[in-house]
């Protein structure tokens, strides 16, 4: 299940893990969970327990329009 936080991560560093075509950037943290962000989202965050999850989270922001497609 995902979580929304807002703000930076307070559970250690963040690596880079893939971002989708419309943006949405996929983060792991030393915790081992995934961060979900997007860069027209600033403030908003989706933690996710899985690598699953965190796709689900971008394709739910992508289906709600809350990101817009830079693919084309």
């Amino acid at each position: 299940m995902s979580s929304y936080v807002s703000g930076r991560s307070s559970s250690g560093e963040l690596s880079f893990v893939n971002a989708t075509g419309s943006g949405c950037q996929i983060h792991r943290e030393t915790t081992g969970r995934y961060v979900v962000s997007h860069p027209q989202q600033p403030r908003i965050r989706v933690l996710a327990a899985t690598l699953a999850g965190a796709y689900a989270a971008c394709h739910s922001w992508e289906r709600r329009g809350l990101c817009a497609s830079t693919a084309r």
